[in-house]
Order: structure tokens, then C-alpha cells, then sequence
């Protein structure tokens, strides 16, 4: 089964998989794709819920042993760390906002990134002598590219889709927490 909620209702898809005797069974495997996450450590226990049950988190912690998580790969590299440095100062001082332990999302980054790609292409397109308002040359000019980002290599096929990089998390059977597993 693949999921795609907040971790509230995921949690609660993964109880009421436990009361229909879906997680103990061995037959089924649950997927939870994770748009936002940033291995934080709410994301890391995402079974636990403070103002919940005894009873109901240790069933939670043993439904998500049914889970795996697929979520875009975050960057370990200077680039991305100074840019995330930039972006929780800049949203503490302009926006009153802190992220505390939270990580930026890749999804910025990834924005970030689309730009740096909208540049490139547009300049390549003008040096060729072409128009900055031809759509069709400059989205053109942005496949079968390679170029490095915030994010690292940022690689665009023969299609214009990015080849993005993604983590697969599972839940540590001894911790209960989960971390990445792999890296695909």
C-alpha cells in the first residue's frame, strides 16, 4: 500500500492496518512517500505522539515496522549547508521565524536550483542569439544538462525531467527510530 499524508494520518492508517491484522501478517508492506521530510526528530519517531496513549504509541511503534519512507535525498555538502545557514537567518530576522533542530526543506533548495537551471539555459540561449522571450529555445537549452547546485549534480535527461536523488528510511528494529537506508 502506498501512502501519501501527513504523519498524523499516516500514523493513523498504520493503527488501523494494525486492527484489521495487516501489519503482523507479513503480507503486506506499506510506502509512505514524504514530500517535506528533513530527518528531523519528529520524523525520526514518527510513532510517537506525545499527547497519545501508552497503549496506542507502542501499537504505532509496531506498525510502522511495516513502513518504508521514500523522500528526496538531503544534499551533504558545503554548498547546501551554507544555503540552509542563509535561509534560517534570513526567515528568523525577516519573518519572525525559527526552525529550531528542522532542516530546510529540500523542495527550497530543489527552487533554488530550478533557477540557477533558468539562468544557465537563458544565457546560453542569448549567447547562441536567440530571444529571452522564446520559451520554446530556453526550456530546450535546459535538457540533457549537468550542472552543479546547492543540492550537487543536478542532472536534466533528454526529457527535461530532473534525475532526482531519493532516500529510502527504515525503522531501526532496536532504536525505533527511523534512518536511511539507502540511497537511491
Amino acid at each position: 500500500m502506498v501512502v501519501c499524508a501527513n504523519p498524523l494520518t499516516v500514523r493513523e492508517i498504520l493503527l488501523a492496518a494494525d486492527e484489521l491484522n495487516m501489519i503482523d501478517s507479513g503480507e503486506y508492506v506499506f510506502f509512505n512517500i514524504e514530500l517535506f521530510s528533513s530527518l528531523n526528530n519528529g520524523s525520526l519517531t514518527p510513532w510517537y505522539v506525545g499527547n497519545d496513549t501508552a497503549e496506542r504509541n507502542e501499537r504505532a511503534k509496531n506498525a510502522y515496522s511495516a513502513l518504508l519512507t521514500v523522500t528526496a535525498r538531503e544534499p551533504n555538502n558545503e554548498a547546501y549547508r551554507n544555503f540552509s545557514v542563509e535561509v534560517k537567518r534570513v526567515a528568523e530576522e525577516k519573518y519572525n521565524y525559527t526552525f529550531g533542530n528542522e532542516s530546510v526543506s529540500t523542495f527550497v533548495t530543489a527552487f533554488y536550483d530550478a533557477v540557477l537551471l533558468y539562468g544557465l539555459a537563458l544565457n546560453e540561449t542569448l549567447a547562441r542569439g536567440g530571444n529571452q522571450s522564446d520559451g520554446t529555445a530556453i526550456v530546450k537549452a535546459m535538457w540533457n544538462k549537468t550542472f552543479t547546485g546547492i543540492t550537487g549534480d543536478v542532472n536534466i535527461d533528454a526529457n527535461g525531467d530532473r534525475i532526482a536523488d531519493y532516500s529510502l528510511l527504515d525503522m531501526d528494529p532496536e532504536t525505533h527510530k527511523f534512518k536511511v537506508y539507502t540511497s537511491i
